[in-house]
């Protein structure tokens, strides 16, 4: 479902974050949505890149690096794009806690939902105001914005600690995402490449080459590798030594001077501003950064994918990136001294014990691979962009992964659930209760319940599932992109509006191909199927019949057919003509566990296979009917037995509506 999503920030050169903004406008772009970014201009490879992949860019009338306190006070700019565009999400993607603060109020007032994902946080920003201003209103204005987000995102653990004490986010909100690095990053070194650059330094055969890729800024801490070197030069323990610095900054005269003061202009090695950084990863040895504070560099995380021992200070977020492998450094901005003695003793050491170097490297390398990759990255913030982006009234529970197919179904809507006459709709769950218009009797799955049956799905890839019955296809949808190869039982499918609609929207959302559509009645369509093509399934979703004795019917079938390892879901236990199904399970032998949604959910899984962990929305004062009590339920501590109405034969009330809607009668009903 397309949307249309603004990017907010004030980070706009060629930095961690900025870098960050480039995977996610790219990432947007490439699964369809409309974006737009909102920052200060900057010619570079990454807007040339931006421009050629259609990213519209609203270049705001003043430099955010420069003027940082314009965009702490003035709304006009935000106030002109905002208004323009009206996207569907704002993604404000912050270079500190106090970023963009005039840009939020604007959103807020324009009542446009939007997502805070921080990129630094240091604790002396929490004091640090521009001039005359209070820090206090401006702290609980800020604990506002962050209580208005959808999501409030963190690059490291530390960072969101820091927002916690520092910043006044509150409680319930706050999650870290890691940053990860592009595949490039991953791949073997080249040895043609890191013979050119290094003849193009003109280094010694047996150099080893420090490298490290930072602003030149105190923050980034040259001034303690400098001073390391000449201590080093002075005891004449520089050895095979070399070092190269890529970046521009506001140090560069002085580190000019004092390279050329020191005689160490065959040391060290100003590259200036590079975007061949994976190129110089091949070429070093060590990775060098001191810095003083820090988010979660990136710098960092490339040159462990590269498998280059890091020698870093123990800042911010590094220790976290770091893990066990490494060599961190004390904090210069507790212990100077020891940063520059801790220089002054690990580079040599490892300048000439090349194992421990390959040792130090692979161990970091191995940690990058399973934590630091730009597609996991890029995957969870999608999914927080997604959660965000769904309808108010709609809950999944944290931790599942998003999918969007409403543009599949474009007779879905929301209802009254009063409507409904099914004694079992629970209809004091506030969530939106979704049916088609041109049958506005029978709900679909609710949001977090067509997730569960998403999520649990992913886990089945490649493999066979089967579902009774579809209703319009909503259920199948979800089923049929988490990658199953999908057939589906439904007497309904035999009528051809019936089969049109369910058809229509497969084809829209992409899945048709994985689909077999099977008129015909459970249990004997069930039968006929496993025979005649020889069908077993290892995910089966029961959905059909909700009338006794059908959903044991149903069981008793797929029991048969299925796999080993299988999981089998059902929907709509509030009713206990359709937990009698779901007790068959557990009378033999089966793992059982419910979920606590709108219409209740459950799931019967032996062999090798896992249920999905689901959490129930927390603003819901959850119960649980009498016939259910005795089943685990994911995520609840503890449960009320709460009794429902009875009714003796719930499916015959829905097939006289259907009459009244002149359909034609049919003895099962898909309640998806």
């Amino acid at each position: 479902m397309t949307q249309h999503i603004l990017l907010y920030t004030d980070e706009p050169g060629v930095g961690g974050i900025a870098q960050y903004n480039h995977s996610l406008l790219m990432a947007l772009v490439r699964r369809g949505d409309r974006v737009t970014a909102v920052q200060s201009y900057r010619d570079n490879p990454l807007l040339t890149a931006q421009q050629q992949a259609g990213i519209q860019h609203d270049w705001l009338a003043f430099d955010t690096m420069a003027d940082f306190q314009r965009t702490f006070t003035d709304t006009t700019d935000a106030q002109a794009a905002l208004q323009q565009y009206q996207p569907d999400l704002i993604v404000f993607s912050d270079g500190c806690p106090l970023s963009n603060f005039a840009a939020k109020q604007v959103a807020i007032e324009l009542q446009i939902p939007f997502v805070i994902v921080v990129g630094f946080v240091a604790p002396n920003l929490s004091h640090h105001f521009p001039e005359g201003v209070n820090p206090a209103p401006i702290l609980t204005r800020l604990a506002g914005y962050f209580d208005r987000a959808k999501a409030v995102v963190a690059v490291s653990q530390n960072n969101l600690e820091l927002l916690r004490s520092l910043f006044h986010l509150p409680a319930h909100q706050g999650q870290v995402i890691h940053y990860g690095r592009p595949p490039q990053y991953f791949e073997p070194y080249r040895q043609e490449v890191r013979d050119r650059l290094r003849t193009e330094l003109q280094l010694p055969a047996n150099a080893v080459l420090c490298f490290t890729p930072a602003r030149l800024e105190p923050i980034k801490g040259y001034q303690y590798q400098l001073n390391a070197i000449l201590r080093l030069q002075q005891a004449g323990n520089l050895g095979q030594l070399h070092f190269a610095w890529a970046g521009e900054g506001s140090l560069q005269e002085w580190l000019e001077q004092a390279i050329q003061q020191e005689a160490l202009g065959d040391r060290i090695h100003l590259l200036g501003q590079r975007w061949d950084v994976v190129d110089w990863l091949d070429t070093a040895d060590i990775f060098v950064l001191p810095s003083e504070v820090e988010g979660m560099p990136l710098a960092i995380m490339e040159a462990m994918a590269k498998g280059l021992p890091i020698v870093a200070t123990a800042v911010s977020g590094i220790p976290e990136e770091l893990g066990d492998t490494g060599v961190l450094l004390p904090d210069p901005t507790v212990n100077p001294e020891g940063t520059v003695q801790g220089l002054t003793e690990t580079l040599p050491s490892l300048a000439t014990v090349a194992q421990r170097r390959k040792a130090i490297g692979q161990a970091g390398q191995q940690r990058a691979k399973q934590m630091f990759r730009e597609e996991r990255m890029i995957q969870e913030t999608l999914n927080v962009l997604d959660r965000a982006l769904l309808p108010a009234g709609d809950y999944v529970s944290p931790g599942l992964a998003i999918v969007r197919p409403d543009a599949a179904f474009p007779h879905k809507v929301i209802a009254d659930p009063h409507t409904c006459p099914w004694d079992y709709l629970r209809r004091d769950i506030p969530h939106n209760w979704y049916v088609d218009q041109r049958q506005p009797i029978v709900g679909f799955l609710s949001r977090d319940e067509a997730h569960i049956l998403y999520n649990t799905a992913l886990q089945f890839q490649g493999k066979r599932a089967l579902e009774i019955g579809c209703w319009v296809g909503w259920s199948a949808c979800h089923l049929a992109l988490a990658g199953v190869i999908l057939d589906v039982v439904d007497p309904l499918l035999e009528r051809a509006e019936f089969f049109e609609t369910v058809h229509a929207s497969l084809t829209a959302a992409g899945v048709r191909d994985r689909v077999t559509l099977k008129p015909g009645y459970s249990p004997d369509a069930v039968h006929e199927l496993a025979t005649q093509a020889q069908r077993r399934w290892s995910l089966i979703f029961i959905d059909g019949n909700h009338d006794a004795p059908g959903p044991v019917e149903d069981a008793i079938a797929c029991a048969q057919y299925a796999e080993a390892d299988a999981l089998i879901v059902f929907h709509d236990l509030a009713s206990p003509e359709v937990s009698a199904g779901l007790d068959y399970f557990k009378q033999q032998g089966w793992q059982t566990r419910i979920y606590q949604t709108m219409q209740i959910m459950g799931v019967a899984g032996r062999g090798k296979v896992q249920p999905i962990a689901h959490q129930p929305d927390p603003q819901v004062s959850w119960t649980l009917p009498a016939h259910l009590q005795g089943y685990e339920v994911s995520g609840v501590v503890s449960t009320e037995i709460a009794s429902r109405g009875n009714a003796t034969n719930p499916v015959r009330q829905w097939l006289q509506l259907i009459d009244q809607l002149r359909l034609e009668p049919i003895s099962a009903i898909a309640l998806t």
